[in-house]
């Protein structure tokens, strides 16, 4: 009915889910739900003894741009100063109590069975308290493991620090809990969580041949993986332009995958097509991007914009 993990940090708690979801084995224990391209876990309560998160976004193909629009998304500017005010107020010390900051209602794009986040937002809240041991607590409908889910713990990191700059507390010493209505793990959409692996990287590339081997009902999440990474090799060999794909979304996947596990010139002979949004050429090297070096300015106005940046796009409902 609800799983419960403890870890030693952050780190630790992500990649014991990553691999919990795309290799697990027993049903209402590593996973209880498989649909589509993806497998999932309900009622996950995860919880970190320090908060000392230092994570690159290039290991999951992120670029900066993409926590710029995160925060812009879920953020609002007037409800984190007044989160740092009930904070500032009373939580410096033992203060009681416990400040919440709900995030903004993200509202689902498209139409018919085409929306996008039909089921609204994905981070609902997250809070801070300094009783009985300094924590903070990220309240989620569902992320995606070996993707966004990174993401969301880096917000809600970020929320450590901006607690930290008010009451001295170092995230080190914080406690990190999160509480998720489902944990997801996406067949190509959290490829780049092992394909950044180069073993991990050479026994999906071994197995594709004979993923049928590999039931959905006995190990789905790795099925599922090698059904993303058969996906990008069948078009690899079929030739196919990135702009020819059905899917843009799948387009920017393999431009991704194509640029950060075989090099940019790799990509340049699936340049073009017509399709979608996708056709473009391939994807440049990811710089690595810190999470040390996020924080909330962005918020400003015209701070870290981005715009027209085509590596980066809203989510479809998880």
């Amino acid at each position: 009915m609800i799983t419960s993990l403890t870890f030693d940090n952050a780190e630790d708690l992500h990649e014991h889910m990553c691999k919990r979801l795309m290799y697990g084995t027993k049903r209402g224990t590593h996973w209880d739900w498989i649909h589509g391209t993806e497998v999932g876990l309900h009622n996950v309560s995860l919880g970190a003894r320090s908060f000392d998160w230092d994570f690159d976004l290039k290991r999951l193909w992120m670029p900066k741009t993409r926590w710029t629009m995160m925060v812009r998304q879920y953020i609002d500017p007037d409800a984190l100063e007044d989160w740092r005010g009930k904070v500032a107020e009373r939580l410096v010390g033992k203060g009681r109590g416990i400040a919440v900051l709900r995030t903004r209602t993200v509202q689902g794009r498209g139409t018919g069975k085409g929306v996008r986040r039909r089921w609204g937002s994905c981070m609902l809240a997250m809070s801070y308290r300094a009783n009985p041991v300094p924590t903070i607590t990220l309240h989620s409908r569902t992320t995606y493991f070996g993707y966004l889910a990174a993401m969301d713990i880096s917000v809600a990191n970020q929320l450590a620090w901006e607690a930290h700059a008010i009451t001295g507390v170092h995230p080190a010493d914080m406690q990190f809990v999160w509480n998720l209505e489902l944990a997801q793990f996406h067949g190509f959409r959290s490829l780049a969580w092992p394909i950044g692996d180069p073993t991990r990287l050479a026994q999906l590339i071994r197995d594709e041949p004979n993923r049928f081997n590999f039931g959905q009902s006995v190990r789905p999440g790795y099925r599922k993986s090698l059904d993303g990474i058969a996906r990008i090799l069948k078009s690899d060999r079929e030739g196919k332009l990135y702009g020819d794909e059905a899917f843009s979304s799948f387009a920017r996947v393999r431009r991704r995958f194509h640029t950060e596990a075989y090099g940019m010139e790799y990509g340049q002979q699936f340049a073009g097509g017509s399709l979608n949004r996708g056709g473009k050429g391939p994807f440049p090297p990811l710089p690595s991007v810190s999470t040390r070096d996020l924080d909330f300015t962005c918020l400003a106005k015209g701070v870290g914009s981005p715009e027209n940046d085509d590596d980066y796009e809203d989510d479809e409902d998880e």
